[in-house]
């Protein structure tokens, strides 16, 4: 089931967030996108195996923050709840943006498969665990029929 990420859903959300990223967000920025993005879990059983944040902006969104927890990627989990995750935008984007790490492509190839493509790179963007830089990937996906009333 997917829904509303709600406070409750904090603690799993932050271990989620540790096992994945290599510079995790605080409990405290998870709790203000409660009320500040779009903000969701997926879950089974009445666990969190994962979570998207999504910041509508005006006719556009981005996509801030996605995971699903290790023991179950692979299983079609991300695009189930990044495709409705993006259905319950209020904002009906007409586009949306991402940056992803260049050597994550499992994540690559899960946002291709959710129709976005690389539009631009940002070089030497996201921090390094062993230290350094690696680039970002900076990613669209045109939504709906929004896009060609634009050039009508």
């Amino acid at each position: 089931m997917i829904r509303l990420m709600q406070a409750s859903d904090l603690a799993a959300v932050s271990q989620i967030e540790n096992l994945v990223q290599t510079h995790p967000w605080t409990k405290n920025q998870f709790e203000e996108s409660i009320n500040s993005h779009v903000s969701t879990v997926i879950e089974q059983d009445h666990q969190v195996l994962g979570f998207c944040i999504l910041q509508p902006v005006v006719d556009e969104a981005n996509l801030l923050l996605m995971a699903i927890h290790p023991s179950q990627q692979g299983k079609g989990l991300g695009y189930q709840l990044l495709d409705e995750s993006i259905a319950l935008l209020k904002n009906n984007p007409v586009q949306i943006f991402l940056e992803v790490r260049e050597s994550n492509k499992a994540a690559i190839a899960l946002y291709e498969k959710s129709e976005f493509h690389q539009i631009d790179l940002r070089k030497n963007y996201y921090p390094k665990p062993e230290g350094g830089r690696e680039h970002a990937i900076i990613m669209v996906k045109t939504c709906g029929d929004d896009f060609s009333k634009l050039f009508k």
